[in-house]
């Protein structure tokens, strides 16, 4: 039976597979410790690279990691600034217009068509003032309102949550009445 013919072996196979799999031979475990030194130093690499923004100066908000600004920085105050409809009553009164009325069901929605109006200019906040109104007067529970006012309101809202609910600043750009009452 030859070599080649699947019976014996041959002179280089003993070689290729100590070199290849990195064996007991001393070429073997050079390949292995390189690898494993390649391995640590990616490792070592790409570790450095997440952990990077921690130490810029000034802090930078970043993937992978997040240092929570809205969170962690300071504020020089807590005031936000709220477009809404309101409804006023006959003594004044005043009481927000929920989304539906204004004209989505959902929240932001009607946040955003607010402040579009508002953005646009007094003629389309009176257009949409009126639009809410003739919904108004076409609700049940809202009788006792005979006027609707889109407006900016600014409040504090650490005072805000601890029951100071009136805001701080105003700023009315339509009001218009509720049907005919």
């Amino acid at each position: 039976m030859s070599a080649g013919a699947g019976g014996g072996s041959s002179p280089h196979d003993g070689a290729v597979s100590a070199g290849a799999g990195g064996g007991s031979s001393p070429r073997g475990a050079a390949r292995f410790s390189e690898r494993r030194a390649y391995a640590y130093g990616v490792t070592a690499a790409l570790l450095l690279l997440m952990l990077a923004p921690l130490f810029r100066r000034p802090p930078v908000d970043s993937f992978p990691l997040s240092t929570y600004p809205m969170f962690s920085w300071g504020r020089h105050d807590a005031q936000t600034a709220v477009e809404r409809a309101v409804g006023v009553d006959s003594r004044g009164g005043r009481r927000p217009i929920p989304p539906r009325l204004v004209g989505s069901e959902e929240v932001l929605q009607a946040k955003a068509t607010l402040a579009q109006s508002i953005r646009q200019g007094a003629r389309a906040a009176r257009a949409l003032c009126r639009g809410i109104a003739s919904r108004v007067a076409a609700q049940d529970g809202y009788a006792d309102l005979v006027a609707v006012e889109i407006r900016t309101d600014t409040f504090d809202a650490v005072a805000f949550f601890e029951g100071q609910e009136a805001p701080v600043d105003s700023k009315l750009h339509a009001t218009c009445k509720v049907g005919a009452r």
